[in-house]
């Protein structure tokens, strides 16, 4: 291959449609005009927990990004923040995160990030639920589990755009961030658990305005190839 030659890179993304993690992912190729070849795994089926996944991902959790450039040794990366990151540094424009001129900015769209990332979903997701379930086998107890954490969060979310960002557009600013890449997913997870968004007017205008945002259409779980036919919609 001449040096000259750009070298050509596919991404194959492991993804699930009703997974919020594989959408951030979703949502941040589609913002950076990136395509991938989707690979589908039914999580209700326990695809994801096949021997033959687990080799792809030891973790067993979805999604998985592998990318693939020519002439180099295939890359696998198996977390959604780690893929969003390399994302954002290997495809900086348009960017979802703040200049590096400017980090405490940069500082401030990952706190945001953080409070879905590290606040809500890791206590939220069907794999502890259902742990909250086990305890008295009481469905009613997962839900209020649930509904108390994303509550929790979506609070202090709340309380921070109303201290650093009152008037802006989006999570950070006039401008889309990685903030709002990962918030739009757990809303949809957080209205599956009928969590009610009318105390948070901020949060709810925010939401309303990225989802009038193709790249987050697209990505939504309601658009995906292995949405089931009867909730599938076309963008």
């Amino acid at each position: 291959m001449s040096s000259s030659q750009p070298q050509k890179t596919t991404y194959h993304l492991y993804t699930f449609y009703a997974s919020s993690c594989a959408a951030r992912i979703r949502i941040a190729f589609n913002l950076k005009n990136l395509t991938y070849v989707p690979h589908y795994l039914d999580m209700s089926k326990d695809d994801h927990g096949s021997e033959e996944y687990r080799k792809v991902n030891p973790s067993a959790s979805i999604p998985t990004l592998v990318v693939e450039t020519e002439g180099e040794e295939e890359f696998k990366i198996c977390q959604s923040v780690a893929i969003l990151e390399y994302l954002e540094e290997t495809h900086p424009t348009p960017a979802l995160l703040p200049a590096l001129s400017t980090p405490s900015a940069r500082a401030r769209v990952r706190e945001l990030a953080y409070i879905i990332t590290s606040d809500i979903f890791p206590p939220t997701n069907s794999r502890v639920a259902q742990m909250v379930k086990g305890v008295r086998g009481e469905r009613d107890d997962a839900w209020s589990f649930v509904q108390t954490i994303m509550a929790r969060g979506f609070a202090a979310y709340e309380t921070m755009l109303a201290t650093y960002f009152p008037g802006a557009k989006y999570s950070a600013g006039d401008a889309v961030t990685l903030a709002d890449v990962v918030l739009i997913p757990q809303v949809e997870q957080a209205r599956f658990y009928k969590v009610d968004f009318n105390a948070w007017p901020l949060l709810s205008g925010v939401i309303t305005r990225l989802e009038e945002l193709d790249a987050f259409k697209k990505a939504a779980w309601r658009a995906q190839g292995d949405t089931p036919e009867k909730d599938r919609i076309t963008v």
